[in-house]
């Protein structure tokens, strides 16, 4: 097994990378639709662990280990200042872009545990919960998409190729929310479901090649990992009320950070350049 594993990273890297993603979005469909664990917990909790799992088996069954894919903390400034500062900052002028829009409308920042998926809300320990949902969430989708995919699609693809394919795949993973909100009537009609379909799917693939580019030119997977936990975490607790409704004009702030985090990438890759003081080489599979 962990011979024909290791030969599928050389050979068959894009097929080995949607089995692994399939394999994880088996639980991924059990959780939203047959447990509906988004709904009762407000996090699909089960299957972020598993998924997490998935990864550490992988790694396990290959001879190598976390270290091999990115887990490791030898460029802290490069971390720190494109995983923490730069999502940080952006993030916060997509808020501020939705607030001067909605102007007119007497926009309020509110503080306040809520999953904006499936509109569950609570207190201080709600608020807890989502931050633990949102580390396992992002050591599971780091592992595999940026820690596992990268480095094996690199053995035959380009590094821009491999960023990019991997970052379609993180597309891939999202559609299953636009179904959910169809059967939740959170969109409803053909033209709902395809605005779903939309939002859960190309904005993912761009936040997707991000994260890419922060993992492989820093390299740790701590930067990726950091910027996906802070753009959850402050969608979880920082939300805006217009005309007493919360986060209509989430599509909007997460289109001006997603497009302007995008358009940097070029910088995001000089500054990492700049700041890092160790390689660190992808031998995943080796």
């Amino acid at each position: 097994m962990r011979k024909k594993l290791r030969d599928m990273t050389f050979s068959k890297p894009l097929i080995l990378s949607i089995c692994l993603m399939c394999i994880a979005m088996i639980f991924r469909l059990l959780d939203i639709f047959i447990l509906r664990l988004d709904d009762l917990l407000g996090e699909i909790i089960l299957s972020k662990i598993i998924g997490f799992i998935i990864v550490i088996l992988f790694v396990k069954m290959i001879g190598d280990n976390l270290n091999s894919i990115g887990f490791n903390a030898n460029n802290r400034l490069s971390i720190f200042v494109l995983g923490a500062v730069i999502t940080s900052s952006l993030m916060f002028l997509g808020y501020a872009g939705e607030l001067l829009i909605f102007a007119s409308d007497s926009p309020k920042l509110i503080l306040a545990a809520i999953d904006p998926k499936a509109g569950v809300s609570g207190g201080i320990g709600f608020a807890l919960f989502l931050l633990l949902g949102n580390v396992m969430n992002s050591f599971m989708e780091e592992g595999l998409f940026r820690g596992i995919m990268i480095p094996i699609l690199n053995r035959k693809y380009s590094v821009w190729m491999s960023i990019f394919l991997q970052g379609l795949l993180f597309g891939i993973w999202h559609i299953p929310w636009a179904f959910k909100w169809y059967m939740s009537d959170i969109v409803s009609g053909t033209n709902g479901f395809l605005i779903a379909l939309v939002i859960n799917f190309f904005p993912m693939i761009f936040i997707g090649i991000v994260l890419g580019v922060m993992y492989y030119y820093t390299n740790s997977i701590w930067t990726s990992w950091i910027s996906h936990f802070i753009i959850n975490s402050i969608l979880n607790l920082v939300h805006v009320s217009i005309n007493g409704q919360l986060n209509v004009g989430m599509t909007i702030r997460m289109s001006i950070f997603q497009s302007t985090i995008f358009i940097l990438i070029p910088v995001l890759i000089i500054l990492a350049k700049k700041l890092n003081k160790v390689h660190v080489n992808y031998n995943i599979g080796v």
